[in-house]
């Protein structure tokens, strides 16, 4: 599969919650991280195109808002993209990933 992403990526395995219009969170898991979005490992399924809340907890700052589903990557495996990241956010994790 041919690598899209634009942005560095972490590999990292740290708890995020997804959430969304209606129903129960969801626990998953990032995989890696990175500016322009993250990989998850998620048990429930997610839709493709579908844009979700996430909330994930770096040692330092708590990073949140929206993100859409880009592409599964396997059974559990799902690629999104955040949407609206605000900068400080997107700045601890472009250098999360280019640590």
């Amino acid at each position: 599969m041919e690598d899209r992403r634009r942005a560095p990526r972490a590999p990292i395995a740290l708890p995020c919650t997804l959430s969304r219009r209606s129903g129960s969170a969801i626990n998953a898991e990032t995989v890696d991280l990175g500016p322009g979005g993250m990989r998850v490992t998620s048990p429930r399924p997610l839709a493709l195109d579908e844009v979700l809340r996430f909330d994930v907890a770096l040692e330092d700052v708590r990073v949140d808002g929206r993100a859409r589903v880009l592409r599964q990557e396997g059974l559990k495996d799902y690629a999104l993209r955040f949407e609206g990241l605000v900068e400080p956010a997107r700045e601890r994790l472009r250098a999360l990933a280019t640590a």
